[in-house]
């Protein structure tokens, strides 16, 4: 059943069981990801990353409660997109150079969509003043930025690797 959207707020809350949806499929396909990985800089960034995102939950688990709402009951849909992008790409036939470039790409896609979430939940939080939750997303808005930055770093180099594969 579609939950009635009538003003920001409602929206607001759309918008973190959305994100919550989203960090959580993240989540698994990290999981599934780290052990196809050969590069240890890589792994470790995934790695890093897993406890990172489970720390994230947390915090959206905390601000739902503070709502007085449910973290669940959204399905994100975006993500399950982007997941479903990086599984096909893991069960290609393709060299361990080649799939770890492709990887962080799918990686990167998941980052970007999670800093477009965030981004977006941040300000609403603004505008309905609460302050403590605009904290709380801001925090996870740089950390998510961060990923994004390291994954950057970590493609130059497997890009190239995977160029002379």
């Amino acid at each position: 059943m579609a939950m009635q959207m009538q003003d920001l707020q409602d929206l607001y809350v759309h918008k973190l069981q959305d994100i919550y949806s989203a960090e959580q499929q993240a989540l698994q396909l990290m999981q599934q990801s780290v052990g196809m990985v050969q590069s240890p800089e890589l792994r470790q960034g995934i790695e890093m990353h897993i406890q990172q995102t489970e720390q994230q939950i947390q915090r959206l688990e905390q601000i739902f409660q503070k709502l007085g709402q449910q973290p669940g009951g959204e399905e994100c849909e975006g993500m399950k997109g982007l997941v479903q992008e990086a599984q096909k790409l893991m069960q290609q036939d393709a060299s361990p150079e080649v799939l770890e470039a492709g990887m962080i790409a799918c990686q990167q896609a998941v980052e970007h969509y999670e800093i477009a979430g965030y981004g977006t939940a941040r300000t609403y939080a603004q505008l309905l003043g609460d302050q403590e939750a605009v904290q709380l997303l801001e925090q996870t808005l740089e950390e998510e930025k961060m990923t994004d930055e390291k994954l950057t770093q970590i493609a130059q180099q497997i890009n190239v690797e995977a160029m002379n594969a």
